[in-house]
């Protein structure tokens, strides 16, 4: 009976221990300090890990009862973008104790200039209204004043999550809806313009706006284009669909990226072969550019 208690209490005890060792604190599921992860991992998935983490990500050590959907709505990420960060199927089972990366966002401030509303705020800075009137305690969103200074709320990013189907198979794009990458004027549409076709929708807006991702996809073009497009992003959306969004007078994504839909991928410019600011905007479905109006979201 003694042995046994004595069994019992080394038990408990190397129990104790273990978590003392390797252990976070219940509260600390995303880890600032990538030095904790480091005495739990063997050397090569560490520095695996270690080489995806950056400003714009954090480490989150799973807990129990979590997914992949339950994490991204907490954080409120896109759950795909979480799945593809971590190199994971979308219906992935986790495990407790597994580190996942997640996106991060730093929180900024803005000062309030003429002409601006919350609602056009929340556009620029990809957040939702919701989101910045509660980090800015703004009950009444017509008192907003020229020269308030603004804190744009960081990660958790307030952007509500995205829910889109995934790209049909066939060759119709009938049952799509695409996002509008900026909400604005149409200057010019889709077909002849004078004696030249133009191949996609210019929609009017200021230096700067953000224009954001029609559908998720992968980055296959960041740059300069040519001396008629200028700064352009390319995505690709598999099933031979792709976005275009040129004149930009800066593109916030790199080739290779995965980027979901509404995440901002550049700027509103006037670069290349453009009378004022805007983003020219075209589909493409196995190279031929189509009618974007015919699918973007109502």
């Amino acid at each position: 009976m003694l042995y046994k208690k004595m069994a019992v209490s080394l038990a408990l005890g190397l129990a104790l221990l273990v978590n003392s060792l390797f252990a976070f604190p219940a509260q600390a599921a995303v880890i600032e300090d990538l030095q904790q992860v480091a005495t739990v991992l063997a050397p090569a998935t560490y520095q695996e890990l270690a080489a995806r983490v950056n400003n714009y990500t954090r480490i989150y050590r799973v807990e129990e009862g979590d997914t992949l959907e339950r994490i991204a709505r907490r954080y409120q990420a896109d759950p795909e973008l979480v799945a593809v960060m971590n190199y994971l199927e979308p219906d992935a089972v986790l495990t407790p104790g597994q580190f996942l990366v997640l996106p991060h966002e730093e929180e900024r401030s803005y000062t309030v200039a003429a002409g601006d509303t919350l609602w056009d705020i929340a556009r620029r800075f990809g957040t939702s209204v919701e989101s910045l009137a509660a980090a800015n305690g703004i009950v009444d969103a017509r008192r907003l004043r020229i020269g308030m200074v603004l804190t744009i709320p960081g990660s958790p990013r307030g952007v509500p999550v995205t829910r889109v189907e995934p790209l049909p198979a066939s060759r119709s794009l009938r049952p799509v809806s695409f996002l509008w990458p900026l909400i604005g004027a149409i200057t010019s549409g889709f077909g002849w313009r004078d004696n030249e076709f133009h191949h996609g929708l210019d929609i009017a807006g200021k230096v700067g706006d953000y224009i954001q991702a029609a559908w998720s996809g992968v980055v296959t073009f960041s740059g300069w284009g040519n001396g008629i497009y200028g700064n352009m992003v390319k995505l690709d959306h598999g099933n031979g669909l792709e976005t275009v969004y040129a004149h930009n007078s800066r593109n916030l994504v790199k080739v290779g990226e995965y980027v979901r839909a509404g995440e901002p991928i550049a700027e509103v410019g006037g670069t290349g072969n453009a009378t004022g600011p805007h983003v020219h905007f075209e589909i493409r479905e196995k190279g031929k550019a189509i009618n974007p109006e015919r699918f973007l979201k109502r």
